[in-house]
Protein backbone atom coordinates (compact mmCIF):
# COMPACT_ATOMS: atom_id res chain seq x y z
CA UNK A 1 0.00 0.00 0.00
CA UNK A 2 1.33 3.42 -0.91
CA UNK A 3 1.97 5.72 2.00
CA UNK A 4 0.80 9.29 1.64
CA UNK A 5 1.37 11.99 4.21
CA UNK A 6 0.38 15.65 4.25
CA UNK A 7 1.82 17.90 6.91
CA UNK A 8 1.26 21.65 7.32
CA UNK A 9 4.07 23.43 9.17
CA UNK A 10 3.60 27.18 9.66
CA UNK A 11 6.79 28.83 10.83
CA UNK A 12 7.04 30.46 14.25
CA UNK A 13 5.97 34.06 14.52
CA UNK A 14 8.41 36.89 15.06
CA UNK A 15 8.83 40.52 14.15
CA UNK A 16 7.57 39.73 10.68
CA UNK A 17 4.69 37.60 12.02
CA UNK A 18 2.10 38.35 9.28
CA UNK A 19 4.46 37.14 6.56
CA UNK A 20 6.09 34.23 8.39
CA UNK A 21 2.77 32.88 9.63
CA UNK A 22 1.65 32.49 6.02
CA UNK A 23 4.69 30.38 5.10
CA UNK A 24 3.90 26.67 5.06
CA UNK A 25 5.46 23.39 4.04
CA UNK A 26 3.91 20.12 2.97
CA UNK A 27 5.49 16.67 2.98
CA UNK A 28 4.51 13.74 0.76
CA UNK A 29 5.86 10.22 0.54
CA UNK A 30 5.46 7.48 -2.02
CA UNK A 31 4.82 7.14 -5.72
CA UNK A 32 1.86 9.56 -5.77
CA UNK A 33 3.99 12.46 -4.50
CA UNK A 34 4.98 13.91 -7.86
CA UNK A 35 1.41 14.07 -9.06
CA UNK A 36 0.42 15.96 -5.92
CA UNK A 37 3.08 18.66 -6.40
CA UNK A 38 3.17 18.54 -10.20
CA UNK A 39 1.16 21.70 -10.78
CA UNK A 40 3.30 23.71 -8.38
CA UNK A 41 6.53 22.31 -9.80
CA UNK A 42 5.44 23.14 -13.33
CA UNK A 43 5.36 26.83 -12.37
CA UNK A 44 9.13 26.61 -11.89
CA UNK A 45 9.84 25.14 -15.34
CA UNK A 46 12.24 27.27 -17.33
CA UNK A 47 13.13 29.37 -14.28
CA UNK A 48 15.76 27.07 -12.76
CA UNK A 49 19.46 27.44 -13.45
CA UNK A 50 19.93 23.82 -14.56
CA UNK A 51 17.83 21.08 -16.21
CA UNK A 52 18.53 18.85 -13.19
CA UNK A 53 16.31 21.07 -11.00
CA UNK A 54 13.22 20.58 -13.12
CA UNK A 55 10.40 18.11 -12.63
CA UNK A 56 11.10 16.35 -15.94
CA UNK A 57 14.59 15.26 -14.83
CA UNK A 58 13.35 13.77 -11.55
CA UNK A 59 10.26 12.20 -13.09
CA UNK A 60 12.33 10.57 -15.85
CA UNK A 61 14.78 9.05 -13.38
CA UNK A 62 12.05 7.70 -11.13
CA UNK A 63 10.34 6.10 -14.12
CA UNK A 64 13.56 4.52 -15.43
CA UNK A 65 14.89 3.34 -12.07
CA UNK A 66 11.65 2.17 -10.50
CA UNK A 67 12.36 4.05 -7.26
CA UNK A 68 9.13 6.07 -7.00
CA UNK A 69 8.05 4.12 -3.92
CA UNK A 70 11.05 5.54 -2.01
CA UNK A 71 10.27 9.13 -2.94
CA UNK A 72 10.08 11.91 -0.34
CA UNK A 73 8.82 15.31 -1.53
CA UNK A 74 8.79 18.54 0.48
CA UNK A 75 7.04 21.62 -0.85
CA UNK A 76 7.27 25.13 0.64
CA UNK A 77 5.07 28.12 -0.10
CA UNK A 78 5.58 31.76 0.82
CA UNK A 79 3.43 34.83 0.06
CA UNK A 80 4.10 36.57 -3.26
CA UNK A 81 6.75 33.99 -4.23
CA UNK A 82 7.02 30.91 -6.36
CA UNK A 83 7.34 27.69 -4.32
CA UNK A 84 10.44 25.67 -3.50
CA UNK A 85 10.47 21.88 -3.88
CA UNK A 86 12.79 19.06 -2.83
CA UNK A 87 12.34 15.58 -4.32
CA UNK A 88 14.58 13.02 -2.62
CA UNK A 89 14.90 9.26 -2.82
CA UNK A 90 15.29 7.38 0.45
CA UNK A 91 18.41 5.18 0.49
CA UNK A 92 18.38 2.43 3.10
CA UNK A 93 21.18 0.32 4.53
CA UNK A 94 23.21 0.82 7.69
CA UNK A 95 23.10 4.63 7.31
CA UNK A 96 19.76 5.63 5.74
CA UNK A 97 19.80 8.97 3.92
CA UNK A 98 17.93 11.14 1.43
CA UNK A 99 19.41 12.15 -1.93
CA UNK A 100 18.02 13.86 -5.05
CA UNK A 101 16.76 11.37 -7.63
CA UNK A 102 19.61 10.01 -9.76
CA UNK A 103 22.24 12.15 -8.03
CA UNK A 104 24.79 9.33 -7.74
CA UNK A 105 23.83 7.26 -10.75
CA UNK A 106 23.84 10.15 -13.25
CA UNK A 107 26.59 12.14 -11.54
CA UNK A 108 25.40 15.58 -12.61
CA UNK A 109 25.12 18.63 -10.31
CA UNK A 110 21.87 18.61 -8.32
CA UNK A 111 19.98 21.21 -6.33
CA UNK A 112 16.61 22.03 -4.87
CA UNK A 113 13.99 23.53 -7.17
CA UNK A 114 13.89 27.11 -6.00
CA UNK A 115 11.28 29.84 -6.20
CA UNK A 116 11.79 32.80 -3.88
CA UNK A 117 14.19 33.12 -0.93
CA UNK A 118 11.50 32.82 1.75
CA UNK A 119 10.18 29.61 0.21
CA UNK A 120 13.73 28.25 -0.07
CA UNK A 121 14.41 29.03 3.59
CA UNK A 122 11.18 27.34 4.67
CA UNK A 123 12.01 24.29 2.56
CA UNK A 124 15.47 23.98 4.10
CA UNK A 125 14.03 24.30 7.61
CA UNK A 126 11.62 21.48 6.75
CA UNK A 127 14.54 19.36 5.54
CA UNK A 128 16.34 20.02 8.83
CA UNK A 129 13.37 18.49 10.64
CA UNK A 130 13.74 15.23 8.71
CA UNK A 131 15.21 12.39 10.82
CA UNK A 132 17.63 11.21 8.12
CA UNK A 133 20.76 12.91 6.74
CA UNK A 134 20.52 14.50 3.31
CA UNK A 135 23.30 14.31 0.73
CA UNK A 136 23.84 16.45 -2.36
CA UNK A 137 26.89 14.76 -3.91
CA UNK A 138 27.50 17.62 -6.33
CA UNK A 139 25.94 21.09 -6.16
CA UNK A 140 27.15 24.30 -7.84
CA UNK A 141 29.25 26.14 -5.27
CA UNK A 142 27.47 29.46 -5.87
CA UNK A 143 23.98 28.03 -5.22
CA UNK A 144 21.95 29.93 -2.59
CA UNK A 145 20.76 26.53 -1.36
CA UNK A 146 24.06 26.05 0.46
CA UNK A 147 23.66 29.13 2.68
CA UNK A 148 19.98 28.31 3.23
CA UNK A 149 20.78 24.78 4.41
CA UNK A 150 23.57 26.01 6.68
CA UNK A 151 21.15 28.46 8.29
CA UNK A 152 18.43 25.83 8.63
CA UNK A 153 20.69 23.28 10.31
CA UNK A 154 22.20 25.78 12.75
CA UNK A 155 21.46 24.39 16.22
CA UNK A 156 19.62 21.53 14.52
CA UNK A 157 22.52 19.50 13.15
CA UNK A 158 25.81 19.57 11.26
CA UNK A 159 26.51 20.51 7.63
CA UNK A 160 29.66 19.20 5.96
CA UNK A 161 30.91 20.65 2.66
CA UNK A 162 33.82 19.40 0.55
CA UNK A 163 35.12 20.19 -2.95
CA UNK A 164 33.62 18.15 -5.79
CA UNK A 165 34.37 17.76 -9.49
CA UNK A 166 33.92 21.02 -11.46
CA UNK A 167 32.42 21.08 -14.92
CA UNK A 168 33.53 23.21 -17.88
CA UNK A 169 31.52 25.78 -19.78
CA UNK A 170 32.00 28.35 -22.52
CA UNK A 171 30.68 31.91 -21.99
CA UNK A 172 29.26 32.66 -25.44
CA UNK A 173 29.26 35.95 -27.31
CA UNK A 174 29.08 36.97 -30.96
CA UNK A 175 32.68 35.88 -31.56
CA UNK A 176 31.65 32.24 -31.13
CA UNK A 177 29.86 32.19 -34.48
CA UNK A 178 33.45 31.60 -35.62
CA UNK A 179 34.62 29.06 -33.00
CA UNK A 180 38.04 28.58 -34.60
CA UNK A 181 38.99 32.11 -33.50
CA UNK A 182 39.25 30.75 -29.96
CA UNK A 183 41.70 27.97 -30.85
CA UNK A 184 45.46 28.00 -31.14
CA UNK A 185 46.93 27.89 -34.64
CA UNK A 186 47.92 24.25 -34.11
CA UNK A 187 44.37 23.30 -33.12
CA UNK A 188 42.96 25.13 -36.14
CA UNK A 189 45.33 23.17 -38.33
CA UNK A 190 44.18 19.93 -36.69
CA UNK A 191 40.56 20.82 -37.47
CA UNK A 192 41.34 21.54 -41.12
CA UNK A 193 43.16 18.21 -41.38
CA UNK A 194 40.22 16.37 -39.82
CA UNK A 195 37.81 18.10 -42.19
CA UNK A 196 39.88 17.10 -45.23
CA UNK A 197 39.98 13.51 -44.00
CA UNK A 198 36.20 13.47 -43.52
CA UNK A 199 35.64 14.96 -46.98
CA UNK A 200 37.65 12.11 -48.51
CA UNK A 201 35.31 9.65 -46.78
CA UNK A 202 32.17 11.26 -48.22
CA UNK A 203 30.06 14.40 -48.38
CA UNK A 204 29.69 16.06 -44.97
CA UNK A 205 26.48 17.53 -43.57
CA UNK A 206 25.52 18.87 -40.15
CA UNK A 207 22.01 18.72 -38.72
CA UNK A 208 20.72 20.53 -35.65
CA UNK A 209 17.30 19.17 -34.86
CA UNK A 210 14.57 20.30 -32.47
CA UNK A 211 12.30 17.30 -33.02
CA UNK A 212 8.66 17.20 -32.04
CA UNK A 213 7.45 14.46 -29.73
CA UNK A 214 6.32 12.50 -32.79
CA UNK A 215 9.68 12.85 -34.54
CA UNK A 216 11.87 12.30 -31.49
CA UNK A 217 11.75 8.47 -31.31
CA UNK A 218 13.35 7.98 -34.73
CA UNK A 219 15.91 10.72 -34.12
CA UNK A 220 16.88 9.19 -30.77
CA UNK A 221 17.16 5.73 -32.32
CA UNK A 222 19.75 7.07 -34.75
CA UNK A 223 21.64 8.96 -32.03
CA UNK A 224 21.75 5.90 -29.77
CA UNK A 225 23.05 3.76 -32.66
CA UNK A 226 25.89 6.19 -33.32
CA UNK A 227 26.93 6.25 -29.67
CA UNK A 228 26.94 2.45 -29.49
CA UNK A 229 29.16 2.25 -32.60
CA UNK A 230 32.09 3.74 -30.67
CA UNK A 231 34.15 2.70 -27.67
CA UNK A 232 31.14 3.10 -25.39
CA UNK A 233 29.44 0.23 -27.18
CA UNK A 234 32.57 -1.90 -26.98
CA UNK A 235 32.90 -1.28 -23.24
CA UNK A 236 29.14 -1.69 -22.70
CA UNK A 237 28.71 1.85 -21.33
CA UNK A 238 26.58 3.14 -24.22
CA UNK A 239 23.01 4.20 -23.51
CA UNK A 240 21.68 1.26 -25.51
CA UNK A 241 23.67 -1.10 -23.24
CA UNK A 242 22.42 0.30 -19.93
CA UNK A 243 18.74 -0.49 -19.36
CA UNK A 244 18.29 2.08 -16.58
CA UNK A 245 20.40 5.05 -17.72
CA UNK A 246 19.40 4.43 -21.34
CA UNK A 247 15.72 4.43 -20.37
CA UNK A 248 16.25 7.62 -18.38
CA UNK A 249 17.79 9.53 -21.29
CA UNK A 250 15.15 8.32 -23.73
CA UNK A 251 12.32 9.24 -21.36
CA UNK A 252 13.91 12.59 -20.55
CA UNK A 253 14.61 13.38 -24.21
CA UNK A 254 11.03 12.57 -25.24
CA UNK A 255 9.74 14.83 -22.48
CA UNK A 256 12.15 17.56 -23.56
CA UNK A 257 10.88 17.19 -27.14
CA UNK A 258 7.31 17.71 -25.93
CA UNK A 259 8.45 20.92 -24.25
CA UNK A 260 10.37 22.03 -27.34
CA UNK A 261 13.79 22.16 -25.62
CA UNK A 262 15.43 18.98 -27.01
CA UNK A 263 18.32 19.48 -29.40
CA UNK A 264 19.94 16.61 -31.33
CA UNK A 265 23.03 17.32 -33.42
CA UNK A 266 24.29 14.92 -36.09
CA UNK A 267 27.28 14.92 -38.41
CA UNK A 268 26.78 12.73 -41.47
CA UNK A 269 29.61 11.65 -43.73
CA UNK A 270 28.68 9.98 -46.99
CA UNK A 271 25.09 9.76 -45.79
CA UNK A 272 26.00 7.89 -42.60
CA UNK A 273 25.74 9.38 -39.12
CA UNK A 274 29.32 9.73 -37.85
CA UNK A 275 28.79 11.70 -34.61
CA UNK A 276 25.92 12.71 -32.34
CA UNK A 277 25.07 15.03 -29.47
CA UNK A 278 22.06 15.12 -27.16
CA UNK A 279 21.43 18.53 -25.61
CA UNK A 280 18.71 20.76 -24.22
CA UNK A 281 18.21 24.51 -24.56
CA UNK A 282 17.18 25.72 -21.13
CA UNK A 283 17.50 28.94 -19.11
CA UNK A 284 19.28 30.67 -21.99
CA UNK A 285 22.02 28.04 -22.03
CA UNK A 286 22.93 25.09 -24.24
CA UNK A 287 23.36 21.97 -22.09
CA UNK A 288 25.38 19.13 -23.62
CA UNK A 289 24.11 15.86 -22.11
CA UNK A 290 25.54 13.05 -24.24
CA UNK A 291 28.03 12.67 -27.09
CA UNK A 292 29.20 9.78 -29.24
CA UNK A 293 30.76 8.89 -32.56
CA UNK A 294 31.09 5.92 -34.91
CA UNK A 295 34.63 4.55 -34.68
CA UNK A 296 34.61 3.83 -38.42
CA UNK A 297 35.08 7.58 -38.84
CA UNK A 298 37.62 8.03 -36.03
CA UNK A 299 40.48 9.26 -38.29
CA UNK A 300 38.31 12.28 -39.17
CA UNK A 301 37.66 13.24 -35.51
CA UNK A 302 33.90 13.56 -36.14
CA UNK A 303 33.12 14.35 -32.51
CA UNK A 304 35.43 17.37 -32.52
CA UNK A 305 34.05 18.60 -35.84
CA UNK A 306 30.51 18.35 -34.49
CA UNK A 307 31.53 20.13 -31.29
CA UNK A 308 32.86 23.07 -33.29
CA UNK A 309 29.60 23.34 -35.22
CA UNK A 310 27.44 23.00 -32.11
CA UNK A 311 29.36 25.85 -30.46
CA UNK A 312 28.65 27.92 -33.56
CA UNK A 313 24.98 26.90 -33.49
CA UNK A 314 24.60 27.77 -29.79
CA UNK A 315 26.13 31.21 -30.38
CA UNK A 316 23.90 31.84 -33.40
CA UNK A 317 20.86 30.91 -31.31
CA UNK A 318 21.80 33.57 -28.77
CA UNK A 319 22.59 31.29 -25.83
CA UNK A 320 24.58 32.87 -23.02
CA UNK A 321 26.75 29.81 -22.43
CA UNK A 322 27.57 26.29 -23.56
CA UNK A 323 27.49 23.93 -20.57
CA UNK A 324 29.49 20.70 -20.94
CA UNK A 325 28.36 19.05 -17.68
CA UNK A 326 30.22 15.84 -16.81
CA UNK A 327 33.74 16.87 -15.93
CA UNK A 328 36.88 18.40 -17.40
CA UNK A 329 38.24 16.26 -20.24
CA UNK A 330 41.19 16.60 -22.67
CA UNK A 331 38.92 17.12 -25.70
CA UNK A 332 37.25 20.09 -23.99
CA UNK A 333 40.36 21.93 -22.80
CA UNK A 334 41.30 23.44 -26.21
CA UNK A 335 37.96 25.25 -26.23
CA UNK A 336 37.73 26.66 -22.71
CA UNK A 337 39.46 26.96 -19.37
CA UNK A 338 36.29 28.16 -17.63
CA UNK A 339 34.83 25.87 -14.97
CA UNK A 340 31.87 25.94 -12.63
CA UNK A 341 32.98 24.88 -9.16
CA UNK A 342 30.85 22.32 -7.34
CA UNK A 343 30.87 20.96 -3.81
CA UNK A 344 29.40 17.97 -2.04
CA UNK A 345 27.04 18.80 0.82
CA UNK A 346 25.95 16.48 3.61
CA UNK A 347 23.58 17.63 6.36
CA UNK A 348 23.19 15.55 9.52
CA UNK A 349 20.24 16.24 11.86
CA UNK A 350 20.35 15.86 15.63
CA UNK A 351 18.81 12.40 15.53
CA UNK A 352 19.95 8.83 16.00
CA UNK A 353 20.20 8.35 12.24
CA UNK A 354 22.14 11.60 11.85
CA UNK A 355 24.58 10.77 14.64
CA UNK A 356 25.11 7.26 13.27
CA UNK A 357 25.83 8.54 9.76
CA UNK A 358 28.16 11.27 11.01
CA UNK A 359 30.15 8.85 13.19
CA UNK A 360 30.33 6.40 10.29
CA UNK A 361 31.70 9.13 8.05
CA UNK A 362 34.32 10.06 10.68
CA UNK A 363 35.36 6.42 11.05
CA UNK A 364 35.67 6.01 7.29
CA UNK A 365 37.85 9.12 7.11
CA UNK A 366 40.20 7.77 9.79
CA UNK A 367 40.46 4.42 7.98
CA UNK A 368 41.30 6.16 4.68
CA UNK A 369 44.04 8.20 6.35
CA UNK A 370 45.54 5.12 8.00
CA UNK A 371 45.51 3.21 4.72
CA UNK A 372 47.23 6.05 2.88
CA UNK A 373 49.84 6.34 5.64
CA UNK A 374 50.78 2.66 5.69
CA UNK A 375 50.28 1.70 2.05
Amino acid sequence: MQELELRQKPTSAGADEPVRAAISTQRFTGAASLALVGGAWDTLDGLQETPMQERLWTESWLSASGTSDRLRVLWANAPCELPAIAAFVHHGGLSPSLMPAGAVELGEPVDLSRGGPAALGALCRALAREPHPIHLPRIVASSPTIAALRAAYRRRGVVRIAPAKPYPFVPLDASWVEPERHLSSRRRQDLRRAERHAARMGQMSYSFLAPSAEEAEAVLDEAFRVEAAGWKGRERTALSCDPVVGAFFRTYALGAARRGILRVALLRVGGRAAAMQLAVAQAGRYWLLKIGYDEAFAPASPGILLLRESLRYAAEQGHASYEFLGGVAPWIKPWTSEERATVSLSAYPMSLAGASALSGRAAASVIRKLRSRFS
